[in-house]
This record gives structure tokens, C-alpha cells and sequence, in this order.
């Protein structure tokens, strides 16, 4: 249960953070990284969080103004030569690396600079 509620945190961590910009997202996974987590796999579960966070962001869009999305989405994939549903998932896909490569990144600093107590290197 606390891992599902660090994740549900995480993930509204991303969908506010988001809101300033792309460049939010590894800001909060490294965040999280640093904070080395009880999690399994901290690299991991900010990948989820924040391809979750885009997606309740781009259903919210969707949601919005569905014709405007249709259409941005049918002219940029026909610009990419893609169907538009490859531009979502490369979208989520997007936020996703950017979480996972911050959060295991700060992960491993932090784990390097402080190591946790009973771990040998």
C-alpha cells in the first residue's frame, strides 16, 4: 500500500510539475532519485509516474478540445509520416526517459556521495 501511495504521490508530483514546462520532469525525478526511495526500482517506477502524468495531461487535452487535438495530431503525423497514435506513445515515451535517466542518475550520485548504512561497495 505505502508503494502504490509513493507512486499516486509521484505521479501527482509530475502532473503539477509538468504544468511549468517539459523540463520539470527530470527536475522531480531526480528529486526522487535522490531521496533513494524504498522502491525496487526508483529508475523505474519515475518512468511510470511521469509517462502517467502525460497521459492524464494529454487525456485532459483530449478531453478539452477533442477536434483541436485530432487535428494537430493527423497533420503533424501526416508532416512525420506516422500514424497519430505513434506521436502519443512517443510522447509518453518522451517523459518517460527523461524521468528514468534523472531519477538513476541522482540515484547513483546520491548513492556514491552517501552510502546507504549496511551497504558495502
Amino acid at each position: 500500500m505505502k508503494r502504490w501511495l509513493s507512486f499516486a504521490a509521484l505521479t501527482a508530483a509530475f502532473v503539477l510539475a509538468t504544468r511549468w514546462g517539459w523540463w520539470a520532469i527530470p527536475v522531480v525525478a531526480a528529486l526522487w532519485g535522490a531521496m533513494r526511495p524504498a522502491v525496487n526500482a526508483p529508475g523505474g517506477t519515475a518512468a511510470l509516474a511521469a509517462a502517467s502524468a502525460w497521459a492524464l495531461w494529454l487525456l485532459g487535452d483530449w478531453q478539452a478540445d477533442h477536434d483541436a487535438m485530432a487535428l494537430l495530431t493527423t497533420r503533424l503525423g501526416g508532416v512525420m509520416s506516422v500514424p497519430p497514435a505513434v506521436l502519443i506513445l512517443l510522447t509518453l515515451v518522451l517523459g518517460a526517459v527523461l524521468a528514468w535517466s534523472a531519477a538513476a542518475l541522482a540515484g547513483a550520485v546520491a548513492n556514491a556521495l552517501v552510502p546507504r548504512p549496511g551497504v558495502s561497495r
